[in-house]
C-alpha cells in the first residue's frame, strides 16, 4: 500500500487545515459507498453560448445561469456592446470575472473597466451596466450574502497571506 497525504482545509477559518493519511490505491479507485463519480462535472465556457447569441442588450437574451443554491447563482455572459439600461441588485452582491475580452462596467460610482483577468465587486444596490467591447465572455456570480475582499493590497502582504504553514 502507498500511502500518501491529504491536505483537508474547512471554510470557517481560512487558514485551517489539517492533514490525514490515506492510501493512494483507494483514492484512484472508482468512488464507492455514497460519493459517485458523475458528481464531477465541466462546462466548457468558450462553448456554452452559443454564436452569435449576446445577453442583456434587450435581443430577446439572458445571461445563462451555471450553478446556483439558496445563497448565490453564477451566470456566464456575451455582452459584446452597450447595455441599453442601468439595473441594481437589491439583495444581492454581484461579483464579476472577466474571462475573456474585455468590458467597461459603468456604475453611479463610477467606472471599471475590465480586462481579461480582472474581477470586480458591485455591491448590491449600486445601478451599473455593461459595455462590452467586441465578443467577449464574463462570469458573474450573485451572493445574497454580503461579499468582502480577503485579498492583501500589496504582493509582499499576498505572499504571506498565501504563506501556509502545512501540518506534519
Amino acid at each position: 500500500m502507498k500511502s500518501v497525504k491529504e491536505l483537508v482545509t474547512y471554510s470557517d477559518d481560512r487558514g485551517a487545515c489539517f492533514t490525514i493519511e490515506r492510501n493512494d490505491e483507494l483514492m484512484q479507485e472508482e468512488a464507492k459507498g455514497g460519493r459517485k463519480s458523475d458528481l464531477l462535472e465541466k462546462i466548457n465556457l468558450d462553448r456554452v453560448i452559443p454564436e452569435g447569441v449576446v445577453t442583456g442588450v434587450g435581443e430577446g437574451y439572458s445571461p445563462l445561469a451555471l450553478y446556483g443554491n439558496d445563497d448565490f447563482v453564477i451566470e456566464v455572459a456575451n455582452c459584446d456592446r452597450e447595455q441599453a439600461f442601468y439595473h441594481r441588485n437589491l439583495d444581492e452582491d454581484e461579483w464579476i470575472f472577466q474571462f475573456k475580452g474585455e468590458r467597461t462596467i459603468r456604475t453611479e460610482l463610477g467606472e471599471i473597466e475590465c480586462k481579461e483577468g480582472d474581477v470586480a465587486l458591485i455591491p448590491k444596490g449600486v445601478a451599473h451596466r455593461s459595455i462590452g467591447h467586441g465578443p467577449n465572455i464574463q462570469i458573474t456570480i450573485y451572493s445574497k450574502k454580503r461579499v468582502k475582499r480577503l485579498v492583501p493590497n500589496t504582493p509582499e502582504e499576498v505572499k504571506l497571506a498565501m504563506k501556509r504553514q502545512h501540518p506534519k
